[in-house]
């Protein structure tokens, strides 16, 4: 019996001055050849994510940092989750992370955090189960 749960909804982005996006653009390639739809932006501020989230139904939330300001976003974007009243979406983080910026962002609330060399099909996984979990499928 094929599957008829809803195909998991991912908002993936990243900052519009960071001019890096060959990695965001290829976890978006491997999640929509996972048979999930992904909406990929750039934003100008955290609540432009929060924003984008909601008007896109999405189940994950998966935020690209190249060039810093990963803790500092990341909690603005939890803080405007939890003034919108969705505090349970799942929030993924990716890029260049610092070993010393895991522990304030596993704070914040993030679920998964994914730095350079993750495998992919880790990637995958992390975002279809937290999807899941999301939707109460799980």
């Amino acid at each position: 019996m094929p599957d008829t749960s809803p195909q998991p909804r991912i908002l993936l982005t990243k900052s519009f001055i960071d001019s890096h996006d060959r990695a965001i653009a290829t976890i978006a390639l491997a999640l929509r050849d996972a048979a999930m739809e992904v909406v990929l932006i750039d934003y100008e501020q955290p609540e432009d994510v929060v924003n984008v989230a909601l008007q896109e139904d999405v189940d994950v939330i998966g935020v690209s940092f190249m060039s810093g300001g990963q803790v500092e976003t990341t909690q603005k974007i939890f803080a405007e989750l939890q003034r919108r009243e969705v505090a349970g979406l799942p929030v993924v983080v990716g890029g260049t992370i610092r070993p010393f910026d895991v522990p304030p962002l596993e704070a914040a609330g993030v679920k998964a955090i994914f730095r350079g060399g993750a495998p992919m099909a880790d990637v995958v996984e992390s975002f279809r189960s937290l999807s899941r979990a999301y939707r109460g499928l799980a």
